[in-house]
């Protein structure tokens, strides 16, 4: 008989944790596993790539409304004298404006549907909600939480996360680095701790970098790439400060970023004002960045930190020089001088990486050379989620 899982993220928009996951529902067996996978809203650049075994269930129309425009939700409830929801979502604005993550999910809780199937095993892929939707609103005998970032990196929430945890019979996380980060916060629930690598497949990436793009253009510049969301940890605005100083010093190069999110604006501004508008590019999301990285000449991390970085896995199997801010867990990944130059946290330490490589054709190739000999991809890591004891067949 096979075993019934149940998946639970917010949305499938482009992020590392959306990728990883459609990376392992690729590689599943579904010959032993039925699988259903939950998405607060069915939406997302990923949503076409979910495998046709999968099905796709959502939280209610009720959350999709109340997660929206609050004025319009608010509107709406006027019309129809619900008071109670009124209030309900009133408390829930001024909730997450004050950080109080167990008023604003007790307020969020309350409009979502609970799955009425039972399932062996549940699992919040996604910290946060995610965790506390699978935790509270789920039927199953075993669940698991995955947690993607350095734990430590969370400010305000483990004294809050610590009773939903509790509840969990594993808590997966994607490196040794995080695995340390928490443990050391959550020291109760070490023997609940397992890593398990986001999944990157060689063959996929590089089929899918086959694909044409047109608007990834130097005129003979250097392209430089960086890759991921527009949101404070990914550190753009070092990555801007960094392309004003070599512009400053005369380096011909175009600095392309791909991504989208609540800084997008503010980058966009910061570009603008140090008129970098030919040297810094915006290209937006993409669901397809391989072609970019099979087409860059260097690869840029400006993190301030980060769980694993798929991005960087994806450079690695191209085989590009790679520039990367030293956040704690990068060290997982890449060696300094070896498979990457590592940077201080600051735009003048990445501007000094980057030109030491513009500089330097033979240590582009030796970094190249390099990472060459290093094994790309890891299918393999679903053999660790199936020896799971709450996913073993």
């Amino acid at each position: 008989m096979k075993k019934q899982l149940l998946f639970i993220i917010p949305r499938l928009c482009i992020g590392g944790a959306e990728k990883s996951l459609i990376s392992l529902l690729r590689l599943l067996d579904y010959s032993a596993y039925d699988v259903d996978l939950l998405l607060f809203r069915k939406e997302g650049e990923f949503l076409a790539d979910v495998p046709k075994q999968v099905s796709i269930t959502d939280a209610g129309e009720e959350y999709i409304r109340f997660d929206g425009s609050a004025v319009q939700y608010i509107k709406g409830c006027i019309k129809k004298l619900r008071i109670s929801d009124i209030i309900n979502r009133t408390v829930y604005s001024k909730a997450v404006g004050s950080g109080d993550y167990a008023k604003s999910w007790s307020c969020l809780k309350k409009t979502m549907t609970a799955p009425k199937k039972h399932y062996d095993t549940a699992i919040a892929y996604l910290e946060d909600t995610a965790t506390y939707y699978c935790a509270d609103c789920v039927s199953a005998d075993k669940k698991i939480a995955y947690v993607h970032c350095d734990y430590r990196k969370l400010v305000n929430r483990p004294d809050f996360d610590r009773e939903y945890y509790k509840k969990f019979d594993r808590i997966v996380t994607i490196s040794d680095e995080c695995l340390a980060s928490l443990a050391e916060v959550f020291p109760e629930y070490k023997d609940k701790l397992t890593v398990i690598e986001n999944i990157t497949s060689e063959k996929t990436v590089k089929h899918f970098a086959e694909k044409p793009i047109d608007d990834f253009e130097a005129d003979g510049a250097k392209k430089i790439l960086t890759v991921g969301r527009l949101a404070p940890p990914k550190g753009h605005d070092m990555a801007v400060e960094a392309a004003k100083i070599l512009s400053d010093k005369g380096y011909d190069f175009k600095w392309f970023a791909l991504g989208s999110g609540d800084l997008e604006q503010q980058i966009k501004e910061q570009v603008k004002s140090l008129g970098l508008e030919d040297k810094f590019i915006l290209l937006g999301a993409k669901a397809n960045p391989y072609p970019y990285f099979d087409g860059c000449d260097i690869y840029v991390q400006t993190s301030y930190s980060e769980g694993k970085s798929i991005a960087i896995d994806e450079a690695k199997i191209f085989a590009k020089p790679i520039v990367c801010t030293s956040f704690p867990t990068v060290y997982d990944q890449l060696t300094d001088g070896k498979t990457a130059l590592l940077a201080e946290i600051n735009a003048e330490s990445i501007a000094e990486k980057i030109e030491i490589l513009l500089n330097d054709d033979s240590l582009c190739k030796a970094l190249s050379e390099n990472l060459k000999k290093e094994k790309a991809g890891n299918e393999e890591e679903i053999d660790k989620f199936y020896q799971l004891p709450e996913c073993k067949i």
